[in-house]
């Protein structure tokens, strides 16, 4: 996995002022989006005999917890989120706690945060293309500095997107020190190889919860998983329920996010809602606000507002997000990061519009009837290499909503050896260490609307195999497989050649975690009345 933008965010900040920017009037400075995903060259897996042992005999994970087993973790208080001297926060160097947002120290200062366009070295003026993206989304686009929603991101960040929002209430161990990626359990804000408590308000409340999330996210094609948990292939946010800050690296609060991630580039975070025994309505708006946070939005005034600042968490009312521009709320050394998007939306940077950001980046909701696709384009099915070579696969994605994700899986004789995701969605991939042999790639592509689909071939190390003959060498990178226009090839495949979930390297399914779930349920909640929707496959 390589994130380089998520582990400079770790290590501190290049800051730059305004001047230095082509077209940028003199004025504030602004730091690089830290959770800004940058391809960073093919994914690597590795099929050496040692590698390939090494992952089946891996134990398999735990089993997991399912949501009909919290009663018999019920708490009879819920935890203490006073002070305790004895619990030091300790933040990534860089990064400080400003209430429930944890943000870094030079938007304390007063930076503002702006994304650079993964092509490009540094901000310029908007392209027409750009400007028409901007114009598009924005009700003040000429208040919009550079950096702002130009739509120059990898693919699977395309706007407008659908997304998904995973209530974790079973636990698990998180770990620190590689940015954050919800799929993988690592959170910024954890206490690395530490286990986070099961949530304690049983059942019950635990669907009341997640019944009233889901209807302050209705508006958008948003879905609020807790059941079970997505596949690692998708983009998440995880909000971890219950517990207490102790449980973290931040300090007392009532739940607390990584937050500056304007127009939600990261797309994986995780945040916290130390709740337990509260009312279903007052637990939703705390969560609510802390994957707000993820999304860019900072606290505002305005007593009806789930991101509201200090707002009475023992009234009990139900809150929303606002649709119109509320005055940002600024304590002492607690900056504005989004500045720019917020000039987009209500055109003044100490405004904060919570509906139209969210809208700008999530569509309106409804249904998505287009699968996404996935092409192989590199190598030729059949090609052949010789032994000791590497293999770089390379692939082409498409779908008509951002928020989806690809995997690559290497098989042989129907047994699967290893799999790897295009965390960083760079579209390509590496085999090394492959001893003699025929290999099945499998590339698999999902989208938020639970559509699956394939793309197949077949290579060659070392020689073909006795009465094969073709006519296809190594390094035809113009090659393609012959998949159909849905991206599956027409290979017969056998039936262990299905993905059914997203194991990890090892070949387990664990969900990214020993704190996934494992029920058959169906993951989804969608609305009341509540069902689950039985995941579609791709063609095999």
């Amino acid at each position: 996995m390589r994130r380089a933008s998520l582990i400079r965010s770790l290590c501190g900040f290049f800051v730059l002022t305004a001047p230095s920017l082509a077209g940028a009037d003199p004025g504030p400075t602004f730091i690089p989006n830290p959770y800004q995903v940058i391809p960073s060259g093919p994914e690597r897996l590795d099929l050496s005999p040692a590698a390939v042992a090494a992952r089946r005999a891996a134990p398999p994970p735990p089993q997991p917890l399912t949501i009909d087993q919290l009663d018999r973790y019920m708490l009879e208080s819920e935890p203490d989120h006073s002070p305790d001297p004895n619990h030091t926060p300790s933040l990534p160097p860089g990064w400080v706690q400003r209430g429930s947002q944890v943000i870094p120290e030079a938007v304390a200062a007063g930076a503002q945060v702006r994304t650079i366009p993964v092509d490009q070295g540094e901000l310029t003026a908007p392209t027409d293309t750009q400007r028409a993206l901007i114009d598009e989304i924005c009700d003040f686009p000429d208040q919009v500095p550079p950096g702002i929603y130009q739509g120059k991101w990898p693919p699977g960040g395309e706007y407008p997107r659908r997304g998904t929002i995973y209530l974790n209430y079973l636990g698990g161990v998180l770990m620190n020190g590689n940015g954050e990626n919800s799929a993988e359990n690592y959170s910024s804000l954890a206490l690395s190889n530490h286990t986070y408590p099961v949530f304690g308000g049983g059942e019950e409340r635990a669907h009341a919860i997640a019944q009233a999330v889901q209807a302050d996210f209705a508006p958008w094609a948003i879905r609020v998983a807790y059941l079970e948990r997505p596949h690692k292939t998708i983009p998440y946010v995880m909000a971890m329920v219950g517990g207490s800050y102790k449980d973290t690296t931040a300090g007392p609060s009532g739940g607390v996010a990584p937050s500056a991630d304007c127009e939600d580039v990261g797309m994986r975070n995780v945040c916290y809602s130390f709740t337990n025994l509260q009312s279903a309505a007052v637990q939703a708006n705390i969560i609510g606000q802390e994957v707000g946070h993820t999304y860019g939005l900072g606290h505002t005034y305005g007593k009806d507002r789930i991101m509201a600042y200090g707002y009475n968490t023992s009234g009990g009312a139900d809150m929303i997000f606002g649709a119109d521009c509320a005055q940002i709320f600024v304590a002492a050394d607690q900056g504005v990061a989004c500045t720019g998007v917020n000039k987009c939306h209500c055109g003044v940077g100490e405004l904060q519009n919570d509906s139209a950001q969210i809208s700008a980046i999530y569509a309106p909701a409804g249904p998505d009837i287009v699968e996404p696709t996935i092409t192989i384009t590199a190598p030729a099915d059949g090609a052949n290499y010789e032994l000791g070579e590497n293999i770089v696969v390379t692939v082409d994605v498409w779908d008509d909503y951002g928020g989806y994700g690809w995997k690559m899986m290497v098989y042989t004789e129907g047994e699967l050896l290893g799999e790897v995701y295009d965390y960083s969605r760079a579209r390509a991939f590496q085999l090394v260490g492959v001893p003699e042999g025929s290999y099945e790639i499998v590339t698999e592509i999902e989208d938020q609307a639970d559509h699956i689909v394939q793309d197949r071939i077949t290579v060659h190390v070392g020689g073909l195999p006795a009465g094969e003959t073709t006519g296809e060498t190594t390094g035809d990178s113009a090659g393609t497989s012959d998949s159909d226009s849905a991206g599956t090839s027409d290979t017969a495949a056998d039936a262990a050649t299905a993905s059914d979930g997203d194991s990890d390297t090892a070949g387990a399914d664990d969900g990214g975690c020993a704190c996934a779930t494992g029920t058959a349920t169906g993951w989804w909640l969608l609305s009341a009345p509540l069902f689950a929707w039985r995941r579609r496959r791709g063609p095999r």
